[in-house]
C-alpha cells in the first residue's frame, strides 16, 4: 500500500522539480564570462528534456538571451543533414552537456562565432544574431 502511494506521487513531482531547476541555480550546468559583452552557460531546466546552450549578452546590470540552441539542434546542424528526433540518435561525443569549456572566438554585425572543447575535438559554431539560430558548425 505505502508502495503504491509513492509511486503514485512521485510522477507528480515532475512539474515541481522543472520549477525547482529553472528559478535556483540547480539547472545551472556551466556558467562562463567570455568576455565583458557576452556570457554562455549551459542549462537543464528539466528532467524531461535535453540541455541547451544559451549565450547571453550583458547590458550593465541587465542580461539579454541573445542565441540558444539545444542539443538535437546542434547535431541536426551537419553535412549530412540527418533528422534528429530522438536521445537516442545523439552522437555521445559531441553533446553540448559533455563540452569542458567554451571560447570566444570572434564577432561581426550579424554573428558570434564560438568554440566548444571537448579536450581533444574542439568544434567552432557560429551563430547569426538576426535570425538568432545556428549558422554553421566546423
Amino acid at each position: 500500500m505505502v508502495l503504491a502511494l509513492i509511486g503514485s506521487i512521485v510522477p507528480m513531482m515532475i512539474p515541481f522539480y522543472a520549477i525547482l531547476l529553472s528559478m535556483t541555480p540547480s539547472g545551472l550546468q556551466f556558467d562562463k564570462q567570455l568576455n565583458t559583452k557576452y556570457r554562455a552557460q549551459i542549462v537543464g531546466y528539466s528532467i524531461m528534456t535535453l540541455p541547451r546552450f544559451e549565450l547571453i549578452e550583458k547590458k550593465g546590470i541587465l542580461e539579454k538571451k541573445l542565441l540558444h540552441c539545444t542539443e538535437i539542434d546542434f547535431q541536426g546542424f551537419k553535412d549530412d543533414r540527418i533528422a534528429v528526433k530522438y536521445e537516442s540518435q545523439l552522437r555521445s561525443d559531441l553533446r553540448i552537456s559533455e563540452a569542458k569549456d567554451i571560447a570566444f572566438k570572434s564577432e561581426t554585425d550579424s554573428t558570434v562565432t564560438l568554440a566548444l572543447l571537448y579536450g581533444q575535438p574542439t568544434i567552432i559554431i557560429t551563430f547569426d544574431k538576426t535570425t538568432k539560430q545556428l549558422k554553421q558548425r566546423k
